[in-house]
């Protein structure tokens, strides 16, 4: 942004200001959600793993390496809403590019979907998901991607931010791993608002975007976070490990970017972009240090998602 564009973008939010209570600048607390909604998104990642097996008492084979890759779209429908929350079922179609380049009308057409549902907390925790270990690995991280993102609004300082905004949170892995003490950083920023539509989307009607335009407003979100890990690399054994009489060593590293366009009327995450960069060196071994296993793990990914407009109430 240059100082010109910056000194404007004062000079209206102070006019604002004078004009506006505060309280009508920040952002919704939760998605403004009803009982019977129907929402679409469609959804791209394309990313890999790739894993490296290394032992001094044998010849491991390396797995071979994996693409992660999901396209498709999420249904959503709201079963419940209220204070404590609300209670999804999402309908995980996999459908190419091709397939959903023409807009909602042409996305939806049949194809065979898995029902995944989940219980949203007022504070963006989920618990009582169902139907999650029937999505194919790339899928299930598709769908938590897609999760995290939907319900990010509701992990922010309450009771909403405000354009301009910057805070930092501090929240421990929960996903197994032989190193103990993993936790991210992550560091938020409400740079600015815009129009909630692509840019370069073409105009109705001409096969290069939406059947109409968003008419709203987003708020821009940057996210960037970090995998830091607080046990030592030469003893990194968490308690479940221990008990099996192992002894883990090693280090984890981990790199997230992510941009949330979130509505600024409703609260509801209408496209999103993130770039995942994860490495671990990790060795695991019996408590005297014999039969020590090396793995080395390196993942990548990259995921876009995007709410489709003019979604008939009754998707399904």
């Amino acid at each position: 942004m240059t100082v010109a564009r910056s000194f404007c973008r004062t000079v209206v939010l102070l006019s604002l200001a004078a004009t506006a209570p505060v309280e009508a600048q920040r952002l919704p607390s939760v998605p403004i959600l009803q009982a019977g909604q129907a929402l679409v998104y469609r959804l791209d990642l394309t990313g890999s793993r790739s894993t490296q097996v290394q032992s001094q008492v044998s010849t491991p084979q390396s797995p071979p390496r994996e693409d992660l890759n999901a396209q498709g779209l999420i249904q959503v429908e709201v079963a419940e809403a209220g204070a404590k929350g609300f209670r999804l079922k999402t309908y995980f179609s996999s459908r190419s590019s091709a397939q959903t380049s023409g807009g909602a009308a042409e996305a939806l057409a049949p194809s065979p979907d898995k029902l995944v549902e989940v219980s949203v907390a007022p504070d963006g925790t989920a618990s009582e998901v169902k139907g999650f270990a029937d999505l194919g690995p790339a899928q299930q991280i598709a769908w938590t991607a897609w999760l995290n993102r939907f319900t990010s609004l509701m992990t922010f300082p309450k009771p909403g931010v405000r354009l301009g905004q910057r805070w930092r949170v501090s929240e421990e892995e929960a996903s197994p791993s032989p190193i103990a003490g993993l936790f991210w950083e992550r560091r938020y920023e409400y740079v600015k608002q815009e129009g909630c539509d692509f840019p370069g989307k073409g105009p109705a009607g001409s096969g290069a975007g939406h059947s109409r335009p968003f008419a709203d407003t987003c708020a821009v979100i940057l996210v960037h976070a970090e995998l830091r890990q607080k046990s030592s690399p030469k003893n990194t054994t968490p308690q479940d490990y221990r008990l099996r009489g192992l002894k883990t060593a090693g280090a984890a590293s981990g790199t997230n970017s992510t941009i949330l366009y979130i509505s600024v009327k409703t609260g509801l995450l209408v496209r999103s972009t993130e770039d995942i960069q994860q490495k671990m060196d990790a060795t695991v071994a019996l408590v005297d240090g014999s039969n020590g296993v090396r793995y080395l793990i390196e993942a990548k990914s990259r995921s876009q998602l995007e709410l489709l407009p003019d979604v008939p109430r009754d998707v399904r």
